[in-house]
C-alpha cells in the first residue's frame, strides 16, 4: 500500500522528548533521523511522502532567546528539506499573557489529509500527532477508503485518535533510538 507520513512536528517534538528523556536526555532532536524512521515506520508499505507541519517562529529584535529559537528552527527545517520532507508552515501567536500558540497548523494537516485521500495519492496515512482535533479529518479520510494508522507514545496517548483510527502504534524508546547517530548512543 502507498503511505505519507503526516507529522505535526510541534507535538512530535514535545512527545519524542519526553520519550527521551526516559532513556537519559542527552539526545539533540536536531539529530534524528526522519527518512529512514519513516521508512521503518510504514514497513512493508511503500512510503510515498513524508510532510511535516510546524508553527513558523519569528524572529524578535534583542531577544537571544529569541535569536536562538530561530536559528535552531532553521537548522530543523533546512535538515527536513535535505531529506526531501515536505514542509508546511502554519504561524506562532504570542497571546497577552506571553504563552505561544500555533495557528493553522492542525488545519493545514487536515485538509492536506482530505485532499491527499480525495486525489488517491496515498492508500494509508501514518499520523504522529496526539491532537483530538484530527479526529474529524481521520473520519473524512475513511470515508475515502483510506486507512490511518495513528502513531504515539504512551505517555499523552490520545484516546480520541485511537478509537478514530483504523489501527495504533504506541513508540518505545527501542523504536526511536536507531534514528539517531550511533556515536550519541
Amino acid at each position: 500500500m502507498r503511505a505519507i507520513v503526516f507529522i505535526d512536528g510541534n507535538n512530535f517534538y514535545f512527545r519524542l522528548r519526553d520519550l527521551l528523556k526516559e532513556i537519559d536526555g542527552k539526545f539533540s532532536l536536531l539529530e534524528f533521523d526522519y527518512q529512514p524512521f519513516s521508512r521503518w515506520l510504514v514497513k512493508p508499505n511503500q512510503l510515498i511522502q513524508i510532510r511535516y507541519y510546524i508553527g513558523a517562529l519569528r524572529r524578535q529584535k534583542n531577544n537571544d532567546k529569541s535569536e536562538k529559537l530561530y536559528a535552531d528552527q532553521q537548522k530543523l527545517l533546512a535538515k527536513l528539506q535535505n531529506q526531501k520532507i515536505e514542509i508546511t508552515l502554519g504561524q506562532l501567536i504570542q497571546h497577552p499573557d506571553k504563552t505561544i500558540h500555533e495557528k493553522g497548523v492542525d488545519v493545514r494537516l487536515a485538509v492536506e489529509m482530505i485532499r491527499f485521500a480525495r486525489e488517491d495519492s496515498y492508500d494509508i496515512a501514518y499520523l504522529l500527532s496526539s491532537d483530538t482535533d484530527l479526529v474529524a479529518a481521520i473520519e473524512e479520510v475513511k470515508s475515502f477508503g483510506k486507512k490511518v494508522q495513528y502513531v504515539g507514545i504512551a505517555k499523552g496517548q490520545s484516546f480520541g485518535l485511537t478509537k478514530a483510527a483504523d489501527d495504533v502504534r504506541l513508540l518505545r524508546s527501542e523504536d526511536i533510538k536507531p534514528f539517531f547517530p550511533q556515536s550519541l548512543l
